[in-house]
């Protein structure tokens, strides 16, 4: 795991090739456009494959903080980022659903866990960073692929 330092309130860490962002319990209007920055800043720097927005800590969202997030989604989604929502309490989803709206082109999950399990599937996503070992160094020189071929 890699913490990030930057002049933010939100906390970020990189884990399993995701950006995983505690989103904080208070958002003010003035901090969203902050937190997208940082977000999409920390995307394109670490290159990850898969960012997590985890809204735990989160009692209440408007419309216009939701939208923002989603329309974060969609700038990493554009950085090439497989984005899932974590953590969205019931209260939270109530609301979002009262007010009509709707989640698009996001994963959701209740846990980070979850969220990592739906991103496991994604080209680089792993617990460890590994070296690629070629299992076919064997090669075969076009002599001894003619050979092959008159034995037959």
């Amino acid at each position: 795991m890699k913490d990030l330092q930057f002049d933010s309130e939100t906390a970020m860490s990189v884990i399993r090739n995701c950006l995983v962002v505690i989103i904080p319990g208070e958002i003010h209007d003035d901090m969203l456009m902050r937190i997208r920055t940082d977000i999409l800043e920390k995307v394109q720097a670490t290159k990850v494959r898969g960012l997590v927005l985890d809204f735990s800590t989160v009692r209440a969202l408007d419309t216009f903080a939701f939208n923002s997030f989603t329309d974060t989604a969609k700038m990493a989604s554009l950085l090439g980022a497989t984005i899932v929502f974590v953590g969205l309490q019931p209260g939270v989803v109530s609301a979002l659903v009262d007010l009509g709206l709707e989640i698009t082109d996001v994963g959701t999950a209740l846990t980070i866990e979850d969220a990592f399990e739906q991103l496991r599937d994604i080209a680089s996503f792993q617990d460890e960073p590994e070296d690629e070992v070629d299992t076919d160094s064997e090669t075969i020189e076009d002599d001894d692929w003619e050979d092959d071929i008159e034995e037959e």
